[in-house]
C-alpha cells in the first residue's frame, strides 16, 4: 500500500479527490494554478491553500515524476518536462471538469434517459406526462407487455422501471406501490346487468388475456379458492384484442377499475364477490433506486391516475 504522508499532495488527497497511479488531481491542479498564477503564493489564494501547502504539493509531483518542472530562482520558469506536464495536465482538468459537469447534469436530471416498461397504459401514460413536465431533459423509451415479461425485463436490465399491478409486491424487487386496483368483469353494455356473480364470470363464456397477464392470474386465484374451473372460450394476446372480442360477443372479459377508458360499446361490472384487489406498483432492481431520473418517476407516480396512494 502506498505511505499516506499527507506531505506530498500526492498519496493523501482531499475528499472526492481521485487519483490514477501517484500524481494525483489535487497535485495537478496545483501545478496548473502555479504556472497561470506566476507564483506560489497566488495559486495558493486562488486554490484555498496555505502557500508552504502549495510549494509542498508541487515538490511531491515533482519527485512521483522524477524530474524538475519548474525553475524556482531567479525567476519562476518551465522547464521542457515542464511545458509538457501543463499541457497533459489542463487536458486532464479539463476532460475532469467536463465529467463533472456532465454528472451535475444527471444528478440534477437536466439530461439523461430512461427505459419504462409498463401493462397499465391507463396509469402509465398520465405517470409519464406528469415526469415530463417537470423533467423536460430526460429521453424516455417505453415498452408494453404482461407482468412477467417486464418482470424478466427488469431483472434483465433490459428496462429501468416497470408499471404494473401485482397482487404483492415480488420478492428480491423494489415495488413502490402508487395507487389500488380492484378486478371487474367486462361485458357489451346492451347485455351487462348491475353486478354479476363469481360463478357467472367462471360459466363464462370467458375471453382472457395469455397466461402471465395479472387480470388473468387475479381471476384464477379468485376462482381457485371458490373451487371454480373458468370456461375459457378464446385466449387474446393484448387488451385491445380482448376488448373488440367482448364488444363482438365472444364473451365476458375481467378488466381492473378504470382501464376500460372511453370504451361506449362496454361496461365494467362489480363482482359479488370479497374484492379481488392488488395494485399499481413501480418496479425496479433495488439498486437502480440510486438514479436520480427512476426515483423523479416514482415520485411523479405517486397520487398520479385513478386510486392514487397519496
Amino acid at each position: 500500500m502506498p505511505k499516506a504522508s499527507g506531505s506530498d499532495g500526492l498519496s493523501n488527497e482531499a475528499p472526492g479527490e481521485r487519483r490514477e497511479g501517484r500524481i494525483s488531481l489535487a497535485a495537478l491542479r496545483c501545478f496548473v494554478a502555479v504556472v497561470e498564477g506566476g507564483g506560489l503564493s497566488r495559486a495558493a489564494e486562488h486554490l484555498g491553500l496555505s502557500q508552504p501547502t502549495v510549494s509542498v504539493t508541487l515538490a511531491g509531483l515533482e519527485r512521483a515524476c522524477g524530474m524538475l518542472l519548474l525553475h524556482r530562482r531567479p525567476r519562476l520558469l518551465l522547464t521542457d518536462a515542464g511545458r509538457d506536464m501543463l499541457v497533459r495536465a489542463r487536458l486532464v482538468l479539463g476532460r475532469m471538469q467536463e465529467l463533472e459537469s456532465s454528472l451535475s447534469a444527471f444528478r440534477g436530471l437536466r439530461r439523461g434517459s430512461l427505459t419504462i416498461g409498463f401493462s397499465t397504459p391507463f396509469f402509465a401514460m398520465p405517470m409519464i406526462a406528469a415526469f415530463l413536465r417537470e423533467h423536460p431533459g430526460i429521453a424516455l423509451r417505453t415498452r408494453l407487455g404482461n407482468t412477467a415479461g417486464l418482470l424478466e425485463a427488469v431483472a434483465g436490465c433490459e428496462i429501468e422501471v416497470a408499471v404494473m399491478t401485482l397482487v404483492d409486491p415480488v420478492e428480491g424487487m423494489a415495488c413502490t406501490k402508487l395507487a389500488d386496483q380492484r378486478l371487474v368483469a367486462c361485458m357489451p353494455r346492451c347485455a351487462a346487468p348491475r353486478s354479476i356473480s363469481l360463478e357467472r364470470v367462471a360459466a363464462g363464456p370467458l375471453v382472457l388475456r395469455e397466461p402471465g397477464s395479472m387480470t388473468r392470474l387475479m381471476l384464477e386465484r379468485a376462482l381457485a379458492s371458490r373451487q371454480l374451473a373458468p370456461q375459457v372460450r378464446l385466449e387474446v394476446g393484448s387488451r385491445e384484442a380482448a376488448r373488440e372480442a367482448i364488444a363482438a360477443g365472444i364473451g365476458i372479459g375481467v378488466v381492473l377499475d378504470g382501464e376500460l377508458g372511453e370504451d361506449t360499446r362496454l361496461v365494467a361490472v362489480p363482482i359479488e364477490a370479497p374484492a379481488i384487489s392488488g395494485g399499481v406498483y413501480a418496479v425496479a432492481l433495488p439498486e437502480s433506486l440510486e438514479l436520480p431520473a427512476l426515483a423523479a418517476f416514482i415520485e411523479a407516480g405517486k397520487g398520479t391516475g385513478p386510486g392514487g396512494a397519496r
